[in-house]
């Protein structure tokens, strides 16, 4: 029977919770206390909010409205 993964959160001992306790900036598993950036104190946050950032800006660019001017 395989081990349960534990929290990779600094002294939690509760289970990780599986799929969405998955970090994929830091790569590490987290309980549903820590399953969040914040909460565990991800070391890629302002990687992960820089990216989240680019996107939104790619994102709201594609869908600027063009102007056309008939002459």
């Amino acid at each position: 029977m395989p081990k349960k993964l534990r929290c990779s959160f600094e002294n939690c001992k509760a289970a990780a919770q599986r799929i969405s306790g998955d970090c994929t900036f830091c790569q590490g598993h987290f309980c549903s206390n820590h399953r969040l950036l914040e909460d565990h104190k991800c070391r890629n946050l302002e990687d992960c909010k820089r990216e989240a950032f680019e996107q939104n800006a790619m994102q709201l660019d594609k869908e600027r409205t063009q102007v056309i001017k008939t002459a």
